[in-house]
């Protein structure tokens, strides 16, 4: 027998075989459990599982008694009395997922002493195998410590995903042993021991390609403008950086300047309508409310004053909010009611909020705790610790691709949310607190407040404390173009005033209140009103990190809300602290009854289902229009949303240095496309000719240095064939690059450029115009013969990879990579923009942004996002409008950054020109000899 878990052994044939069900789940669908088998074979217990999946397996865990996370997983449970005089009585249990790790946690009650616990030394041994449509597993387990007469049981475990919650199958039921007997057996040879590999997601390999000459003269040359001082001394990886920050500033300035003329309740208001106006285009409409859809899945009253209810009702279809309402036992008259938004560090079920929902319902008051999107039974991605990170990162990128937001979202939840409550008879619609919880739940809670009127009190905690905060990659706690629509966090919580506001913060303040730069505007807003007293504060204890961190919202600041809630709406102070936590499991909302009734989805499957809507309306529009109308239509519909992107017509040029090489020169230049950012430039020439000569623009996130050393043949091919090969990285790339990862936390400058209304891509392409422009205008160029090159250098994903992983958490077993679209992006967006543009090459780009939407997953880089392009255009259509131009499109990815077929990218790309070439092979002297071919005379 061969122990690899393909379960092709002839003993599987004969083996005792344990249907895995559960009837509770029977009837909604949810597919079988699969079957376990368990034999003898000579001297070991043979046991197998067969398990049935069509979706995504959730598995993170390798090796020998790991800490598991949430994941897929099954069991095998013993009870039995030991052979061995030493030991009486042993429980084991077996744990494995589908990449064969293997928990067996078993502990015998000692013969000598009966209150110690004593471990199994014996050997285990164990295989699995991942289908496309099962994973299975074999296991061998010696017998020397069985006992002949025991009890088993069989359980299966398939973690919750956006569409059902946690399942499980037994045998052979729920709580039941089955008792055994072990059979006799002649003496075998040991089960052979071959597991299989763990999936791999291994670069695919490059071709060898024949090193000449000249590549080697161009792989060798400095792919650096700067010298390391030069760079130290200029402030390069802080350039873009200090550029975004002297411009936060500039409008920081003037809305202090604009401050200083509020003298009247009516001068703040005109300030302020601004402000609104703007936000509100920003967020775009909120969805049409329809008739709440909700129901309570389970009662919890524990005896002690106060009940729970695990709710979960519809937002928008399809998309369900899990909540959990605390109320009195007994309501008395019409009770006042918090809705908390809780951070994004841990759900509604984490031991703050559960503590906060207790003791106030206790009281008196009623307590809505609902998880967030991406959180909890909300979960977006996959169940495990602080993957919440990751969900808000991808789902907040897919959002701005099709016009919407995060925010917006949460801020819409949250308003049904004070629905559901309101439909109860005994909630006071006069006293509805609303709490934000610290690091990210305060944002969504400024928002709703200032567009629901229902809500009496304001609580965001870390919100509005200071003018210029820096942009966060988490887009729920940015909103596009509040800096230079000056509707900073500070004007969006003072929106609302004179309604009630507690001005709050997690950690002691690091100055005094009064001498915080904000405070003074918030008291002045309120004396405007004659309403000073419905303005408080509330305050944690040190600094961050350090005593002053919290979860959600801990004892010391309720204690301190208590009085403050009780003074203005008579919210009844808790005599005690009521600290008893129910666990996790007991909280949960969503019941498969109700996952098979109300059928909910992931978010991205509601979203793609509007932008193929509107993105098929869009197109109607432009295929009406003349091809040079609809090429103008899409220049202005994308400008706005890509923010100026108009070319430097007189941009400041440097020539550095100049290299002569034995088959080449290279010219190293820097370019200042507008104030403070500073490009770098390298030309190579085949020879110093005066005559004007063809050139390639090449572009890529790895940069110029990635080029060179990758791309050398190309290079080289394209020198032969005496073309210029111009190198640049436009900001904050390559050479500019402050070598961040490419993870979440390396988008903190494309959002900040959303604050200040424009997009990274869109400087970016301002950019690449101007060097357009430039190199258009020298003497030894000829300025109808330049083409571009957009390249990536991030391998694909390989076509079964299924394990994703947050960015933010540790690596997990099988490697995970992004894309890196911008260069064929950009490559295309100067084309459109430039008419002058006589070729396009990309390699390695999207095959369409929509593809971003076809999974709940996406490994895109948000500094490619740009917001609600999906309701105007995709990729294709933006190729479409380069005719006649010729395209080469080449090595396209989806939007999990796996390698797109070729009649998938046909599929797409169809209709979009005769002028267009699509492949799938790699190599790059095709792409070089296809481009020295268009860019050269006719």
């Amino acid at each position: 027998m061969i122990l690899d878990g393909e379960l092709d052994d002839e003993i599987w044939q004969d083996a005792r075989k344990l249907a895995l069900e559960n009837r509770k789940i029977q009837p909604f669908g949810f597919g079988k459990g699969g079957e376990s088998r368990i034999a003898v074979r000579g001297d070991h217990l043979l046991l197998s599982a067969r398990l049935p999946e069509s979706g995504r397996l959730v598995a993170f865990s390798t090796g020998i008694n790991p800490v598991w996370w949430s994941e897929d997983t099954v069991s095998w449970i013993f009870r039995f009395r030991s052979r061995s005089a030493q030991t009486i009585f042993w429980n084991a249990s077996l744990v494995i997922n589908p990449f064969g790790a293997c928990s067996f946690r078993n502990k015998g009650i000692s013969a000598t002493s009966p209150t110690r616990a004593i471990e199994w030394a014996g050997d285990i041994q164990v295989a699995a195998a991942i289908r496309e449509d099962e994973w299975t597993v074999e296991v061998a387990l010696p017998l020397e410590e069985f006992g002949e007469i025991g009890m088993l049981k069989v359980e299966r475990t398939r973690a919750a995903r956006p569409d059902t919650p946690q399942l499980c199958w037994y045998w052979p039921e729920p709580n039941q042993f089955w008792k055994y007997e072990l059979s006799k057996s002649t003496p075998q040879p040991a089960p052979q021991f071959q597991p299989p590999p763990l999936p791999s997601n291994a670069a695919v390999p490059q071709p060898a390609s024949p090193e000449v000459p000249l590549a080697m003269e161009v792989e060798s040359l400095p792919d650096r403008v700067w010298t390391a001082e030069q760079r130290e001394v200029l402030g390069i990886e802080a350039m873009l950086g200090k550029s975004i920050q002297s411009r936060i500033e500039a409008f920081v300035e003037k809305d202090k300047q604009d401050w200083q003329e509020v003298k009247t309740a009516e001068d703040w208001e005109r300030f302020r309508d601004r402000g609104i106006r703007a936000m509100k285009d920003s967020l775009g409409a909120l969805p049409e409310p329809a008739p709440l859809v909700s129901m309570v899945t389970r009662r919890i009253n524990p005896g002690h004053g106060f009940v729970i209810e695990n709710v979960v009702y519809e937002s928008q279809p399809r998309i369900l909010v899990t909540a959990n309402l605390y109320s009195p036992e007994r309501p008395s008259g019409k009770i006042p009611a918090v809705v908390v938004v809780h951070s994004h560090h841990q759900p509604k079920t984490q031991l703050e909020l559960q503590n906060l929902g207790m003791t106030w319902a206790r009281a008196g008051t009623a307590v809505l705790v609902m998880d967030q999107l991406c959180a909890g039974e909300r979960l977006q991605s996959q169940p495990w610790n602080r993957e919440s990170y990751y969900g808000r990162y991808a789902l907040g990128s897919q959002l701005y691709l099709a016009g919407e937001s995060m925010l917006k979202w949460m801020v819409w939840d949250i308003m049904r949310g004070i629905d559901l409550l309101l439909e109860r008879s005994y909630i006071d619609p006069d006293r509805i607190v609303l709490l934000g919880a610290v690091a990210g739940g305060g944002e969504p809670t400024a928002v709703t407040t200032l567009l629901d009127p229902r809500i009496s009190v304001s609580i965001p905690f870390n919100c509005g404390h200071s003018h210029s905060a820096w942009a966060y990659w988490e887009t729920p706690r940015n909103i596009p173009g509040s800096i230079v629509g000056q509707f900073f966090e500070w004007t969006i919580c003072q929106a609302a005033a004179p309604r009630y506001f507690i001005y709050s913060h997690e950690a002691g303040w690091q100055r005094t209140t009064e001498e915080r730069a904000l405070w003074g505007r918030y008291e002045r807003i309120f004396e405007l009103y004659n309403a000073r007293n419905n303005l408080a504060v509330v305050d944690g204890i040190g600094k961050i990190p350090g005593p002053g961190d919290c979860v959600n919202v801990s004892t010391f600041h309720r204690n301190r809300i208590d009085p403050i809630l009780n003074r203005w709406l008579q919210v009844p102070v808790p005599d005690l602290e009521y600290q008893n936590p129910l666990p996790e499991k007991e909280l949960v909302c969503l019941t498969p009854e109700v996952a098979a009734e109300l059928a909910p989805q992931a978010a991205s499957s509601l979203v793609i289902e509007q932008v193929r809507k509107r993105l098929a309306d869009s197109r109607k529009v432009l295929a009406a229009l003349p091809k040079t109308e609809r090429r103008e239509r899409l220049r202005r519909q994308l400008g706005d949303r890509l923010g100026d992107s108009t070319p430097n017509p007189n941009p400041v040029v440097q020539e550095l240095w100049s290299r002569k090489g034995p088959n080449l020169v290279q010219q190293a230049f820097v370019m200042e496309t507008e104030p403070g950012i500073l490009i770098p430039v390298i030309l190579i020439l085949p020879s110093l000719e005066s005559s004007p000569k063809p050139a390639v623009i090449a572009f890529a996130q790895g940069g110029k240095e990635r080029f060179l050393s990758e791309r050398s043949n190309g290079i080289a091919e394209l020198l032969e064939a005496g073309v210029v090969v111009c190198l640049t990285d436009p900001r904050g790339i390559g050479e500019l690059s402050d070598h961040t990862s490419r993870g979440p936390s390396a988008m903190d400058h494309a959002a900040n450029e959303l604050l200040l209304g424009r997009t990274l891509v869109g400087a970016r392409l301002r950019d690449a115009r101007t060097l357009f422009h430039w190199l258009a205008q020298r003497p030894d160029i000829h300025a109808s013969q330049i083409a571009l090159w957009g390249d990536s250098f991030s391998h694909p994903n390989a076509p079964d990879f299924e394990f994703d992983q947050s960015y933010l958490q540790k690596p997990g077993p099988v490697e995970q990579r992004q894309s890196e679209p911008l260069g064929p992006f950009l490559a295309v967006l100067t084309a459109l923009y430039e008419d002058q543009v006589v070729a396009v090459a990309g390699r390695g780009g999207l095959v369409s942004f929509l593809s971003v939407l076809e999974d709940r997953f996406c490994h895109l880089p948000q500094d490619v996002v740009v917001p609600g392009i999906l309701e105007i255009a995709d990729l294709s259509d933006l190729v479409a409008s380069l005719a006649p131009r010729p395209v080469l499109l080449q090595e396209l990815v989806s939007g999990l950054n796996k390698k797109v077929s070729l009649s998938d990218m046909e599929r797409e790309y169809g209709a979009a020109t005769s002028r267009l070439e699509l492949r799938d092979q790699r190599g790059d002297s095709s792409l070089a000899h296809w481009l020295s071919r268009e860019c050269q005379p006719n």
